[in-house]
């Protein structure tokens, strides 16, 4: 009997859209991944594979799904915990307690106490927390919540763990440790069943992949056997060293080959323009201690400025200081800003008056304009009567990204732009910001170092609330900083002597 097992199940939203009918086993110590497209029905699946849908939704499930021979939303809340851990994208919606030590322990309500103490311990060490559960939860980096929310899913050591998108709001180190924990957990004999886009680094940890597009399975096998070509179409990521060797081999050409094509080839520089702010002095704390101290900072017309860093660094309390949001006055004129959480700025009834919101209380004449041409540029047009809520996370990031842009602000400050976003969704909101802020600035916290590196044309990183080392995406790929962990195809292009620039560029040669 497989751990986890659906059988012709689907879910429909009450405006028609959701997934299915899919049948799926995963067995006990297996790692699978669900990858595809954004929309494509994997954060419904994931939840209906949890019972959640089920239980909560109001809208029609059907097919059958069984958690070691349990239909999960029939089981009680004390008997689901050790059937089903769940981690959502929105972590932060999950945390009920006031302390890490509760939030985990609220899991374990049935364990003794010592026993409890000893595990809530344990699961602080494996999800990479400070190991005191006293701590508040009040003040976690979105990251941290993820850590926090997987802390609480794990504990009570359930069949099946289902996590939705666990990687996005988490550094590089911090990816590659949870990567490294599923597998522990797996090896345990626990079940997971993991939505993702960044498929690098998640192709590498699981087991088998399952692609998922229109709310149908295309494709599932071993993940060293995912076409890439199937990728490409759905706009995935893809496995980058593969796709720079199997293209490498197609045409014939060693290291050396390719390293000539780009000799002597240098990145054309885009020209700097005025300067748009200026800032010094920025400080704030959250309690004892200081949680950022940065000197000086400036953004120039034409910018385009990624700020980096682990897990509670200060990237985020960096941008709601420039905001305006911490008690440093009214925010700068024509200065735009889009949290994390792309839901705390949405409130219209539709996408599309969302998107007309801002131009129209400015008064602007071409605000209808400037709902279209945002809209084109970012994919949104189908969705203009679609109320936000009815979106996926990557949908509602686009809207959020996309209100921004109708503002016509001068400067934008971005935190996680990309999260929940395939890959042709990343390049589109990039190539949107090109076109709208031709002559603005943009600065975006990230924890993606490929998206960085490629799209940006500074780099700040933080450590510790504190800047300490700035510099061009060029500059971190010859000499990395100490704290900035190069991606496994950026490692190969410095080693060749390339510029760093995706398979398929760096395969076709200088421009």
């Amino acid at each position: 009997m497989s751990a986890l097992s659906l059988r012709q199940a689907g879910y429909a939203y009450p405006a028609g859209a959701g997934v299915g009918p899919v049948s799926l086993e995963v067995e006990a110590g297996e790692i699978v991944l669900l990858a595809g497209p954004t929309g494509s029905g994997k954060s419904t699946l994931a939840r209906l594979a949890a019972g959640l849908v089920q239980r909560h939704g109001k809208g029609a499930p059907r097919g059958e799904v069984r958690v070691v021979g349990v239909e999960p939303h029939t089981a009680s809340p004390g008997e689901l915990v050790g059937l089903v851990g769940f981690v959502a994208q929105e972590a932060g919606d999950q945390i009920v307690a006031s302390t890490l030590g509760e939030e985990i322990g609220l899991a374990l309500a049935r364990w003794e106490p010592g026993a409890r103490a000893a595990r809530v311990a344990e699961v602080l060490r494996e999800v990479g927390l400070p190991e005191e559960p006293g701590r508040g939860t009040g003040a976690l980096s979105l990251g941290q919540q993820q850590r926090l929310v997987l802390g609480a899913a794990i504990a009570p050591r359930p069949a099946v763990l289902i996590l939705d998108e666990p990687l996005s709001q988490v550094d590089p180190a911090g990816a590659e440790a949870l990567v490294a924990l599923l597998r522990r957990i797996a090896g345990a004999g626990t079940a997971v069943l993991w939505v993702e886009h960044r498929l690098d680094r998640a192709l590498a940890g699981a087991d088998r992949v399952v692609l998922l597009d229109q709310g149908a399975i295309r494709w599932e096998g071993p993940c060293q056997e995912a076409p890439l070509p199937l990728l490409r179409e759905l706009g995935l990521e893809l496995p980058a060293l593969r796709a720079l060797d199997e293209g490498l081999a197609a045409a014939g050409l060693a290291a050396g080959g390719l390293a000539a094509r780009w000799r002597g080839w240098r990145p054309p520089l885009a020209p700097l323009g005025a300067v748009l702010r200026e800032e010094e002095g920025l400080r704030w704390s959250w309690g004892p201690g200081t949680a950022l101290e940065v000197q000086a900072l400036s953004l120039r017309a034409g910018e385009r400025v990624a700020l980096l860093g682990g897990n509670g660094a200060g990237k985020s309390t960096l941008l709601r200081l420039l905001a305006g949001e911490l008690g440093r006055g009214r925010p700068h004129a024509r200065t735009q800003s889009v949290p994390q959480e792309p839901d705390l700025t949405l409130f219209c009834a539709t996408v599309g008056e969302e998107l007309a919101y801002g131009p129209r209380e400015a008064r602007r004449r071409d605000a209808l304009d400037r709902v279209r041409v945002v809209s084109e540029a970012l994919g949104l047009l189908p969705l203009a009567h679609r109320p936000p809520p009815s979106l996926s996370r990557g949908q509602r990031q686009r809207v959020a990204v996309g209100a921004a842009l109708t503002c016509t602000p001068t400067v934008l400050l971005l935190d996680e732009p990309t999260s929940g976003q395939d890959l042709a969704g990343v390049e589109r909101i990039l190539d949107a910001l090109e076109g709208a802020l031709s002559d603005g600035a943009l600065l975006f916290a990230t924890h993606d170092v490929d998206l960085a590196l490629r799209r940006a044309t500074r780099l700040l990183l933080l450590d510790r609330g504190r800047l300490v080392w700035e510099g061009t995406p060029a500059q971190a790929l010859a000499a990395p900083p100490s704290g900035l962990r190069l991606p496994p195809l950026a490692e190969r292009c410095r080693a060749w002597g390339l510029p760093y620039l995706e398979p398929a560029a760096l395969l076709r040669g200088q421009p």
